[in-house]
Protein backbone atom coordinates (compact mmCIF):
# COMPACT_ATOMS: atom_id res chain seq x y z
CA UNK A 1 0.00 0.00 0.00
CA UNK A 2 2.70 2.21 0.24
CA UNK A 3 2.08 5.21 -2.23
CA UNK A 4 3.24 5.13 -5.73
CA UNK A 5 3.48 9.06 -5.76
CA UNK A 6 6.51 8.36 -3.39
CA UNK A 7 7.96 5.51 -5.50
CA UNK A 8 7.73 7.63 -8.28
CA UNK A 9 9.40 10.60 -6.50
CA UNK A 10 11.84 8.38 -5.34
CA UNK A 11 12.93 7.96 -9.06
CA UNK A 12 12.84 11.59 -9.99
CA UNK A 13 15.39 14.83 -9.61
CA UNK A 14 18.92 15.12 -10.73
CA UNK A 15 21.20 16.32 -13.77
CA UNK A 16 20.57 15.14 -16.93
CA UNK A 17 24.23 14.20 -16.63
CA UNK A 18 24.41 11.78 -13.46
CA UNK A 19 21.21 10.66 -14.79
CA UNK A 20 22.43 7.31 -15.90
CA UNK A 21 24.83 7.11 -13.20
CA UNK A 22 22.70 7.28 -10.23
CA UNK A 23 20.53 4.70 -11.70
CA UNK A 24 22.91 2.52 -12.23
CA UNK A 25 24.12 2.74 -8.60
CA UNK A 26 20.24 2.42 -7.56
CA UNK A 27 19.83 -0.81 -9.24
CA UNK A 28 23.20 -1.94 -7.89
CA UNK A 29 21.99 -1.18 -4.46
CA UNK A 30 18.72 -2.56 -4.64
CA UNK A 31 19.88 -6.04 -6.16
CA UNK A 32 22.75 -6.15 -3.06
CA UNK A 33 20.25 -5.72 -0.66
CA UNK A 34 17.64 -7.81 -2.23
CA UNK A 35 20.70 -10.38 -2.10
CA UNK A 36 21.45 -9.73 0.83
CA UNK A 37 17.78 -9.87 2.79
CA UNK A 38 17.65 -13.19 0.76
CA UNK A 39 20.70 -14.84 2.06
CA UNK A 40 19.24 -14.08 5.47
CA UNK A 41 16.32 -15.34 4.97
CA UNK A 42 17.53 -18.34 3.51
CA UNK A 43 19.67 -18.92 7.18
CA UNK A 44 16.03 -17.99 9.31
CA UNK A 45 14.43 -20.84 7.31
CA UNK A 46 17.38 -23.30 8.55
CA UNK A 47 16.11 -22.52 12.33
CA UNK A 48 14.99 -25.79 14.35
CA UNK A 49 11.05 -25.78 14.81
CA UNK A 50 10.20 -24.23 18.26
CA UNK A 51 6.38 -23.78 18.49
CA UNK A 52 7.20 -19.97 18.41
CA UNK A 53 9.67 -19.86 15.44
CA UNK A 54 9.42 -19.33 11.78
CA UNK A 55 9.72 -23.25 10.40
CA UNK A 56 7.27 -25.63 11.16
CA UNK A 57 4.06 -24.23 10.37
CA UNK A 58 4.50 -21.40 8.37
CA UNK A 59 5.80 -18.32 9.28
CA UNK A 60 5.43 -18.09 12.96
CA UNK A 61 4.09 -14.63 13.93
CA UNK A 62 1.17 -15.54 11.28
CA UNK A 63 0.07 -18.17 12.92
CA UNK A 64 -0.08 -16.30 16.16
CA UNK A 65 -2.49 -14.11 14.88
CA UNK A 66 -5.00 -16.93 13.06
CA UNK A 67 -4.85 -18.82 16.40
CA UNK A 68 -6.34 -15.68 18.18
CA UNK A 69 -8.78 -14.91 15.41
CA UNK A 70 -10.04 -18.71 15.97
CA UNK A 71 -10.31 -17.77 19.62
CA UNK A 72 -12.38 -14.70 19.07
CA UNK A 73 -14.41 -16.72 16.51
CA UNK A 74 -15.04 -19.42 19.32
CA UNK A 75 -15.72 -16.96 21.91
CA UNK A 76 -12.69 -18.04 23.97
CA UNK A 77 -10.28 -15.52 25.91
CA UNK A 78 -8.13 -13.77 23.18
CA UNK A 79 -4.96 -13.49 25.97
CA UNK A 80 -3.01 -15.65 28.09
CA UNK A 81 -2.53 -18.55 25.52
CA UNK A 82 0.40 -20.69 25.23
CA UNK A 83 4.02 -20.20 26.43
CA UNK A 84 5.56 -19.77 30.14
CA UNK A 85 5.91 -17.16 32.66
CA UNK A 86 9.94 -17.41 32.87
CA UNK A 87 12.08 -14.86 31.15
CA UNK A 88 12.35 -14.92 27.44
CA UNK A 89 9.63 -16.85 27.11
CA UNK A 90 6.07 -15.62 25.52
CA UNK A 91 3.46 -15.15 28.16
CA UNK A 92 0.77 -15.52 25.38
CA UNK A 93 1.16 -16.42 22.07
CA UNK A 94 -0.87 -13.42 20.96
CA UNK A 95 0.77 -10.07 23.00
CA UNK A 96 -0.27 -7.32 19.89
CA UNK A 97 -3.52 -4.72 20.21
CA UNK A 98 -6.83 -6.83 20.05
CA UNK A 99 -8.00 -4.88 16.65
CA UNK A 100 -4.75 -7.03 14.71
CA UNK A 101 -7.08 -10.06 15.75
CA UNK A 102 -10.44 -8.86 14.75
CA UNK A 103 -8.85 -8.00 11.66
CA UNK A 104 -7.33 -11.36 10.98
CA UNK A 105 -11.35 -12.68 11.28
CA UNK A 106 -11.59 -11.47 8.03
CA UNK A 107 -8.88 -12.86 6.35
CA UNK A 108 -9.70 -15.91 7.64
CA UNK A 109 -12.48 -15.44 4.98
CA UNK A 110 -9.82 -15.89 2.07
CA UNK A 111 -10.14 -18.85 0.26
CA UNK A 112 -7.40 -20.95 0.34
CA UNK A 113 -4.61 -20.56 2.43
CA UNK A 114 -5.07 -16.93 4.19
CA UNK A 115 -1.80 -17.17 6.51
CA UNK A 116 0.40 -16.72 2.99
CA UNK A 117 -2.04 -14.52 1.46
CA UNK A 118 -1.22 -12.54 4.82
CA UNK A 119 2.27 -13.30 4.69
CA UNK A 120 2.56 -11.97 1.45
CA UNK A 121 1.31 -8.86 1.45
CA UNK A 122 3.59 -8.26 4.90
CA UNK A 123 6.52 -9.41 2.52
CA UNK A 124 5.45 -6.98 -0.03
CA UNK A 125 4.61 -3.55 2.17
CA UNK A 126 7.71 -4.25 3.71
CA UNK A 127 9.54 -4.99 0.15
CA UNK A 128 8.37 -1.47 -0.62
CA UNK A 129 9.50 0.60 2.18
CA UNK A 130 12.55 -0.92 1.82
CA UNK A 131 12.82 0.21 -1.73
CA UNK A 132 11.50 3.59 -1.47
CA UNK A 133 14.21 4.00 1.54
CA UNK A 134 16.93 2.76 -1.68
CA UNK A 135 16.08 4.76 -4.19
CA UNK A 136 15.93 7.95 -2.42
CA UNK A 137 19.22 7.23 0.01
CA UNK A 138 21.02 4.68 -1.07
CA UNK A 139 24.33 4.66 0.47
CA UNK A 140 22.34 6.20 3.79
CA UNK A 141 19.46 2.90 3.64
CA UNK A 142 21.80 0.17 2.99
CA UNK A 143 24.16 0.65 5.46
CA UNK A 144 20.77 0.74 7.87
CA UNK A 145 19.95 -2.40 6.07
CA UNK A 146 23.11 -4.54 6.17
CA UNK A 147 23.25 -3.42 10.06
CA UNK A 148 19.42 -4.43 10.81
CA UNK A 149 19.61 -6.94 7.88
CA UNK A 150 18.34 -9.98 10.69
CA UNK A 151 15.67 -7.95 11.84
CA UNK A 152 14.11 -6.84 8.76
CA UNK A 153 14.48 -10.78 7.30
CA UNK A 154 13.09 -11.49 10.68
CA UNK A 155 10.02 -9.32 10.03
CA UNK A 156 9.48 -10.44 6.74
CA UNK A 157 9.59 -14.15 7.19
CA UNK A 158 7.87 -14.32 10.61
CA UNK A 159 4.77 -12.06 8.60
CA UNK A 160 4.85 -9.72 11.48
CA UNK A 161 2.65 -6.79 11.55
CA UNK A 162 6.17 -4.43 11.36
CA UNK A 163 6.00 -5.41 7.89
CA UNK A 164 2.68 -3.15 7.80
CA UNK A 165 3.95 -0.29 10.42
CA UNK A 166 7.59 0.55 8.32
CA UNK A 167 5.90 1.50 5.23
CA UNK A 168 2.67 3.03 7.30
CA UNK A 169 4.75 5.30 9.31
CA UNK A 170 7.34 6.10 6.16
CA UNK A 171 3.64 7.40 4.54
CA UNK A 172 2.85 9.34 7.93
CA UNK A 173 5.75 11.32 7.29
CA UNK A 174 4.93 11.61 3.72
CA UNK A 175 1.87 12.83 4.02
CA UNK A 176 3.16 15.64 6.79
CA UNK A 177 5.90 16.55 4.71
CA UNK A 178 3.11 17.34 1.32
CA UNK A 179 0.85 18.89 4.38
CA UNK A 180 -2.02 15.94 4.26
CA UNK A 181 -2.08 15.95 8.13
CA UNK A 182 -5.56 14.82 8.03
CA UNK A 183 -4.26 11.88 6.29
CA UNK A 184 -1.42 11.10 7.87
CA UNK A 185 -3.21 11.82 11.24
CA UNK A 186 -5.95 9.15 10.55
CA UNK A 187 -3.20 6.25 9.33
CA UNK A 188 -1.04 7.18 12.63
CA UNK A 189 -4.74 6.81 14.50
CA UNK A 190 -4.58 2.75 11.97
CA UNK A 191 -1.14 2.40 12.88
CA UNK A 192 -1.30 2.98 17.28
CA UNK A 193 -4.49 0.48 16.72
CA UNK A 194 -2.03 -2.00 15.64
CA UNK A 195 0.43 -1.85 17.32
CA UNK A 196 0.98 0.47 20.25
CA UNK A 197 4.27 1.80 19.78
CA UNK A 198 3.40 4.26 17.37
CA UNK A 199 1.27 6.55 20.15
CA UNK A 200 4.63 8.27 20.93
CA UNK A 201 4.02 10.12 17.22
CA UNK A 202 0.74 11.72 18.58
CA UNK A 203 3.00 13.22 21.34
CA UNK A 204 6.08 14.24 17.81
CA UNK A 205 2.53 15.96 16.52
CA UNK A 206 2.06 17.95 19.72
CA UNK A 207 5.40 19.29 20.19
CA UNK A 208 5.68 20.22 16.81
CA UNK A 209 2.15 22.24 16.55
CA UNK A 210 0.27 20.02 14.17
CA UNK A 211 -2.56 19.99 17.60
CA UNK A 212 -5.39 19.05 15.14
CA UNK A 213 -3.34 16.05 13.57
CA UNK A 214 -3.08 14.89 17.18
CA UNK A 215 -6.51 15.21 18.18
CA UNK A 216 -7.70 13.33 15.18
CA UNK A 217 -4.75 10.77 15.51
CA UNK A 218 -6.30 10.10 19.28
CA UNK A 219 -10.08 10.03 17.83
CA UNK A 220 -9.08 7.50 15.00
CA UNK A 221 -7.83 5.28 17.58
CA UNK A 222 -10.63 5.88 19.93
CA UNK A 223 -12.82 4.63 17.16
CA UNK A 224 -11.30 1.62 15.97
CA UNK A 225 -10.56 0.38 19.63
CA UNK A 226 -14.59 0.47 19.98
CA UNK A 227 -14.64 -1.54 16.81
CA UNK A 228 -11.79 -3.40 18.67
CA UNK A 229 -14.29 -4.13 21.59
CA UNK A 230 -17.12 -4.64 19.35
CA UNK A 231 -15.20 -7.48 17.84
CA UNK A 232 -13.79 -9.42 21.10
CA UNK A 233 -15.77 -8.09 24.06
CA UNK A 234 -16.12 -4.92 26.21
CA UNK A 235 -13.08 -5.52 28.77
CA UNK A 236 -10.38 -6.48 26.45
CA UNK A 237 -8.06 -3.81 26.85
CA UNK A 238 -7.96 -4.49 30.26
CA UNK A 239 -6.56 -8.04 29.75
CA UNK A 240 -4.14 -6.14 26.88
CA UNK A 241 -2.74 -4.03 29.34
CA UNK A 242 -2.11 -7.27 31.95
CA UNK A 243 -0.23 -9.29 29.32
CA UNK A 244 1.80 -5.70 28.14
CA UNK A 245 2.78 -4.53 31.71
CA UNK A 246 3.29 -8.55 32.68
CA UNK A 247 5.40 -8.95 29.31
CA UNK A 248 7.67 -5.91 30.67
CA UNK A 249 7.88 -7.37 34.25
CA UNK A 250 8.87 -11.30 32.82
CA UNK A 251 10.47 -10.16 29.31
CA UNK A 252 9.12 -12.89 26.45
CA UNK A 253 13.18 -11.92 24.41
CA UNK A 254 16.27 -10.21 25.16
CA UNK A 255 16.10 -7.39 22.21
CA UNK A 256 14.16 -4.75 23.88
CA UNK A 257 15.44 -2.81 26.93
CA UNK A 258 14.32 -4.93 29.80
CA UNK A 259 15.05 -7.93 28.26
CA UNK A 260 18.43 -6.46 27.55
CA UNK A 261 18.10 -5.61 31.71
CA UNK A 262 17.43 -8.97 32.88
CA UNK A 263 19.98 -10.98 30.43
CA UNK A 264 22.77 -8.84 31.81
CA UNK A 265 21.71 -9.49 35.41
CA UNK A 266 20.73 -6.02 36.51
CA UNK A 267 17.99 -5.77 39.56
CA UNK A 268 14.62 -6.50 39.26
CA UNK A 269 13.18 -2.93 39.59
CA UNK A 270 15.90 -1.68 36.90
CA UNK A 271 14.06 -4.38 34.66
CA UNK A 272 10.71 -3.53 34.80
CA UNK A 273 11.27 0.52 34.58
CA UNK A 274 14.27 0.70 31.95
CA UNK A 275 11.45 0.76 29.67
CA UNK A 276 9.47 3.76 31.35
CA UNK A 277 12.33 5.96 31.87
CA UNK A 278 13.09 5.32 28.35
CA UNK A 279 10.11 6.35 27.39
CA UNK A 280 10.22 9.26 29.23
CA UNK A 281 13.27 10.39 28.65
CA UNK A 282 12.22 9.97 24.71
CA UNK A 283 9.40 12.44 25.12
CA UNK A 284 11.82 15.30 27.24
CA UNK A 285 14.33 14.42 24.02
CA UNK A 286 11.48 15.22 21.51
CA UNK A 287 10.20 18.17 23.06
CA UNK A 288 13.61 19.48 23.40
CA UNK A 289 14.30 18.64 19.39
CA UNK A 290 10.31 20.14 18.22
CA UNK A 291 12.17 22.85 15.92
CA UNK A 292 13.88 20.61 14.07
CA UNK A 293 11.24 17.84 13.17
CA UNK A 294 13.25 15.66 11.67
CA UNK A 295 15.81 14.90 14.30
CA UNK A 296 12.72 14.48 16.57
CA UNK A 297 11.27 12.03 14.11
CA UNK A 298 14.06 9.98 14.52
CA UNK A 299 14.12 10.16 18.34
CA UNK A 300 10.71 8.49 18.01
CA UNK A 301 11.53 5.79 15.83
CA UNK A 302 14.25 4.65 18.26
CA UNK A 303 11.41 4.86 21.22
CA UNK A 304 9.48 2.42 19.01
CA UNK A 305 12.29 0.08 19.89
CA UNK A 306 13.77 0.93 22.68
CA UNK A 307 10.63 1.77 24.73
CA UNK A 308 8.41 -1.09 23.84
CA UNK A 309 7.32 -3.11 26.42
CA UNK A 310 6.77 -6.21 23.80
CA UNK A 311 10.14 -6.33 21.73
CA UNK A 312 11.58 -9.54 19.98
CA UNK A 313 14.28 -9.47 17.64
CA UNK A 314 12.28 -7.91 14.29
CA UNK A 315 11.59 -4.74 16.13
CA UNK A 316 15.00 -3.09 15.59
CA UNK A 317 14.21 -3.28 12.28
CA UNK A 318 11.51 -0.28 13.05
CA UNK A 319 14.55 1.91 13.72
CA UNK A 320 13.94 2.44 9.63
CA UNK A 321 11.31 4.64 10.27
CA UNK A 322 13.68 7.27 11.33
CA UNK A 323 15.52 7.59 7.63
CA UNK A 324 12.04 9.45 6.72
CA UNK A 325 13.24 12.66 7.37
CA UNK A 326 16.54 12.36 5.19
CA UNK A 327 14.63 10.93 2.28
CA UNK A 328 11.87 12.68 2.09
CA UNK A 329 13.06 16.47 3.81
CA UNK A 330 10.28 18.78 5.12
CA UNK A 331 9.69 21.37 2.40
CA UNK A 332 9.90 24.07 5.33
CA UNK A 333 11.74 23.93 8.59
CA UNK A 334 9.46 26.42 10.06
CA UNK A 335 7.66 25.72 13.28
CA UNK A 336 4.84 24.58 14.10
CA UNK A 337 4.41 23.47 10.51
CA UNK A 338 0.61 22.62 9.48
CA UNK A 339 -1.63 21.83 6.22
CA UNK A 340 -5.14 20.78 6.11
CA UNK A 341 -5.71 20.80 9.51
CA UNK A 342 -6.24 24.74 9.45
CA UNK A 343 -3.67 25.51 12.34
CA UNK A 344 -3.61 29.71 12.32
CA UNK A 345 0.44 29.39 12.12
CA UNK A 346 -0.13 26.89 8.98
CA UNK A 347 -2.41 30.01 7.43
CA UNK A 348 -0.13 32.91 7.70
CA UNK A 349 2.43 31.06 6.36
CA UNK A 350 0.82 30.57 3.33
CA UNK A 351 0.00 33.39 3.07
CA UNK A 352 3.18 34.99 3.52
CA UNK A 353 4.34 32.55 0.14
CA UNK A 354 1.49 33.85 -1.74
CA UNK A 355 2.43 37.68 -0.93
CA UNK A 356 5.97 36.61 -2.08
CA UNK A 357 4.75 35.11 -5.03
CA UNK A 358 2.46 37.80 -6.10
Amino acid sequence: MFAPDVIREAAAGGTAGSAVRRRLITIVTIAAVTAYLAVWIVAITQIPPNGHGPSGSGPGDTQQYIRAANRLAADQPLYGHGGSTGPFYAIGDYLSPPLLAVMFRAVLLIPGNSAYVWWAVAILFEASALLALVMRVPLIASLAIAVLGLSIAMAMWQGNVDCLVLPGMLLTWYWLRERRDSKAAMLLGLLVSLKLTPLVFVWWLIVTGRWRAAALALATSVVLAIVAMVGSEPLIFYYFAGVTTANVTDPSSAFGSSGFAYAVGLPAFVVTWLPRLILLGGFAAIWIGRRRPGVAWAIGASMMWLASPVASIHTPALLLVGLAPLAWPMHDVEHPASSDTGSEAGSQLRAKRAEVVG
